[in-house]
């Protein structure tokens, strides 16, 4: 279709297909995309970061020997239909010294210990979340985030680059050597690709900046749409217009695949309900009201709204009542039990 024009290749729907939408990024804001998708009648594909080294998951990372669990297990819970064992995944038990700690990550760090994969546990506990789509990790093995700042200064780890970072330029994963085959393949095979929303460095960019990522969105032949933040981060992205988050975004995947490009649509907060309009550099931004007012956090219901509007995806029907299912809960607090005592070595603090 003509630059400008929303991609509607959802709207020729035809029997059970369903098109394949696949998100990229990690964080709360990728978890918030996959609530809305949910509720759209599409295929779902979460490609998650690997590069968060801070919290619950980055004290596994030392501890286990593994690569973050917090960004796969915020996306598995977000596509989960078992609700109540999602609220059990994502329970945290305060400890006496460092983060709190969270039984979902524990069981996922259990289940990548016994399956020998991230991507096979990943798998396992999506089954026993009954999850609406695919999590995928960027990669096997754990990477570390570096970025180059406005004031020049190469700063490396995400946390720190959370905490110190002036206006990033360029950033790049380090340590992953090669990309999750199931990912790339993903990719490969998106009907639309939807980059963001959340933090632009330390999950967006950390996303497509792992191994071969920026090489399979260029050579994706679905459509790319960048999910524009609701604010600006601070010191990370002090005020910046539009126009400068896609020409980074555009020049990351450009230099990541060696000199390709992308075609790239921006979805972004409009208050006053459904516009189009285009950048100077010719982008074509569709705006929606994203977010409550005053909110600075997307609301998974108006961003399916969006996506039904600009995209042509259908709604789903309904979810029924959630079943019961006491083989999952038993396997949950069986695999817990097994990773408190391999990995939980922070006693818990005691309520008096």
């Amino acid at each position: 279709m003509d630059a400008g024009t929303p991609r509607r290749r959802a709207a020729s729907q035809r029997g059970d297909w369903l098109p394949r939408v696949v998100t990229l990024g990690g964080g709360h804001g990728q978890a918030a995309l996959l609530a809305a998708l949910r509720q759209l009648r599409v295929e779902i594909s979460a490609v998650v970061s690997v590069a968060d080294d801070g919290g619950h998951s980055g004290q596994l990372r030392t501890l286990a020997r593994i690569p973050p669990p917090g960004d796969l297990r915020r996306c598995l819970t977000a596509l989960a239909r078992r609700k109540e064992l999602a609220a059990r995944f994502e329970h945290r038990v305060p400890t006496l010294a460092g983060p709190a700690r969270c039984d979902g990550n524990l069981v996922l760090a259990m289940a990548r210990e016994r399956l020998g994969s991230l991507q096979a546990a990943v798998d396992w506990a999506a089954h026993l979340l009954d999850a609406e789509g695919r999590v995928l990790p960027v990669a096997e093995s754990g990477g570390v985030l570096v970025v180059c700042d406005a004031e020049g200064r190469v700063l490396s780890g995400q946390s720190h680059i959370q905490a110190v970072a002036n206006a990033p330029l360029v950033a790049s994963v380090h340590g992953t050597s090669s990309t999750n085959s199931e990912a790339v393949a993903a990719i490969h095979a998106a009907d639309l690709l939807l980059l963001g929303p959340g933090s632009f460095f330390t999950s967006t960019l950390a996303a497509v900046a792992t191994a071969g990522i920026a090489r399979a969105c260029v050579e994706s032949g679905g459509g790319c749409c960048f999910v524009a933040n609701l604010v600006g981060e601070g010191d990370q992205t002090p005020n910046w217009p539009l126009e400068r988050y896609v020409r980074i975004l555009r020049d990351h995947l450009t230099i990541g695949s060696l000199g390709g490009d992308l075609h790239i649509e921006v979805l972004a907060n409009h208050a006053s309900g459904f516009s189009s309009w285009t950048l100077e550099d010719g982008t074509s931004v569709y705006g929606s009201e994203l977010a409550a007012p005053g909110a600075v956090v997307h609301d998974p219901d108006r961003v399916a709204r969006a996506l039904t509007h600009w995209f042509g995806f259908q709604r789903r029907s309904p979810e029924g009542p959630e079943e019961t299912h006491c083989s999952a809960d038993e396997l949950f607090a069986r695999e817990l039990a097994l990773a408190v005592a391999r990995f939980g070595s922070e006693p818990p603090v005691v309520h008096e």
